[in-house]
């Protein structure tokens, strides 16, 4: 079959064309062979077939488009290898942004995220609350003022022995002023101290939470942000290989050595090479953007440290399971929050009770006028206030407490073995990603020699195009695969760290700053 273009008579190969020129060389025309018959016989055949003279020129153009670039062999060998892509992710921005480390990006975030300082209100704002439900606690003060006009209907006798009724008004005005202090109240002063004290571990524990799903998510956005880069340049590769062995289709193709049948698919293999860059800047994009939208700073933007080759180790191993299932429970602020508001519910049981308050009052009252122009009282004593009967109000709460404080028993119970799940499933996944990482590394060797040895058998003409194109998607699929794996490996690490409440803290953790075991009082300052 010819696969030349109609209207154009080349040689049938390059190789042809070198033959062709060896001979003109090596025989000249003026030559005179020894053997009259082969004389004959050869200028017989000159006769019948026309001479090839080749174009030197063209011969050497199509031999050095067919020929491998030794500078794309070169990327060829390097162009896949992560640790090398990671090195120049940094060319894909137009103009260079700062870099942040993991701990910087997470110091930002705890102080600026949206949420985080949201919740971080509310505890506030709770605390303060605290604080006003306190007002019963402390002396009461009581002013009160008044102005009033008196009349009075009585008899009054007369010189003229004339009884006449006569209503006479006279203005009375009174000052007093009291104070009441809670001297013993039975134990509800300490209930609401503790009470107090439980809902702010309540909202503590809140925040915790929060601040613990905003450090895992960070991590696992700074890890896609560096994917993401990495797959940006490992697509760049891929078309700027794709473009090269579309040039070198076209140039076999013209040489009449392949059929158009490879040109066609070099050009579609370019187009999806571009549409699969145009799809990895997209993915940069939104990546960057949840990255920034984590770290809570509006007005500026950043990019990720690259990872370095100390981050490309596959890290510690994974410890024993048990042990972090231990840790979790004794750590994750969920259970503490839901072991906080059992404890709440118990003592909201004991504040519902009808319980005597004996308190101390004192009472200064100034009243004008009188019959002596003014007068001044004092009360000194001690008052007991005690509901003996409230129409069953007490019963009802109490009944309701109680069943609120099964449900959040039952509730524990079942947070506990959620927690279990979590850690077996964070340390499982750990696994698997560790011991991935050396099929991960071996896939990429393999694939890269793959590559290389279909670069060349194709540039040679011993490799169909099909070969070169499956051997360019392994590669491509291997280097995104290990950069994969090594990412994986970082956020499952931050997954397991999650799921045991982060036992060994992290970069920015407030809970350094917060006693929670200190009282309310020293909290409030009161």
């Amino acid at each position: 079959m010819d696969y030349r273009a109609p209207g154009v008579i080349r040689p049938a190969s390059a190789f042809a064309l070198m033959l062709a020129a060896l001979l003109v060389v090596m025989l000249p025309a003026a030559a005179v062979s020894a053997d009259p018959d082969a004389d004959t016989a050869s200028v017989s055949v000159a006769s019948e077939v026309p001479a090839v003279q080749p174009d030197m020129d063209e011969l050497e153009r199509l031999l050095g488009e067919l020929t491998p670039d030794n500078r794309m062999l070169d990327q060829l060998r390097h162009s896949s290898d992560p640790r090398d892509i990671l090195l120049e992710l940094a060319s894909e921005y137009e103009q260079p942004l700062p870099q942040l480390t993991l701990g910087e990006a997470l110091d930002l975030a705890i102080v600026n995220n949206h949420a985080l300082n949201s919740t971080r209100l509310t505890a506030q704002a709770a605390c303060q609350n605290v604080e006003v439900n306190w007002t019963a606690l402390r002396p009461q003060i009581g002013l009160s003022g008044s102005t009033f006009w008196q009349f009075d209907n009585a008899e009054k006798n007369t010189n003229t022995q004339n009884n006449s009724s006569s209503t006479e008004g006279k203005n009375i005005r009174s000052l007093a002023l009291g104070i009441t202090q809670r001297i013993y109240d039975f134990g509800l002063t300490r209930d609401l101290v503790d009470s107090a004290e439980t809902r702010h571990a309540i909202q503590v524990q809140s925040v915790d939470m929060t601040e613990q799903q905003l450090v895992q998510s960070v991590v696992e956005s700074y890890w896609d942000f560096n994917l993401a880069l990495g797959e940006v340049k490992i697509r760049k590769n891929e078309v700027e290989l794709s473009e090269e062995f579309l040039r070198q289709s076209r140039a076999r193709y013209d040489a009449g050595t392949v059929p158009r049948l490879d040109v066609i698919r070099s050009e579609a293999r370019v187009e999806e090479a571009r549409q699969a860059l145009v799809t990895s800047r997209a993915q940069l994009g939104n990546v960057a953007t949840r990255f920034h939208a984590l770290l809570g700073v509006n007005d500026a933007q950043y990019v990720p440290t690259l990872a370095t080759a100390d981050m490309l180790l596959p890290g510690m191993p994974a410890g024993d399971l048990e042990e972090y299932i231990v840790s979790a429970l004794e750590t994750r602020p969920e259970i503490k929050l839901q072991y906080a508001s059992l404890f709440s519910k118990d003592l909201e049981r004991s504040l519902a009770e009808n319980r005597p308050i004996i308190e101390a009052f004192g009472n200064a009252a100034y009243q004008e006028p009188n019959s002596f122009g003014g007068s001044m009282n004092y009360q000194v004593g001690v008052r007991l206030n005690w509901t003996l009967h409230d129409g069953g109000r007490s019963r009802i709460e109490q009944e309701v407490i109680d069943t609120e404080f099964a449900a959040i028993s039952q509730d524990i119970l079942e947070l506990e073995t959620q927690v279990q799940a979590d850690v077996t499933i964070s340390w499982n996944r750990l696994m698997a990603a560790q011991q991935s990482l050396g099929v991960a590394e071996k896939n990429l060797e393999l694939s890269r020699e793959g590559l290389l040895s279909a670069a060349v058998g194709y540039a040679a003409g011993v490799v169909p195009f099909i070969d070169y194109q499956d051997a360019l998607d392994n590669s491509v699929a291997a280097a995104l695969l290990y950069l994969s794996t090594i990412a994986e490996i970082r956020k499952a690490w931050v997954n397991l760290e999650r799921s045991q409440g982060f036992p060994s803290g992290y970069p920015g953790d407030s809970r350094a700053l917060i006693e929670q075991s200190g009282s309310v009082e020293s909290i409030q300052g009161l």
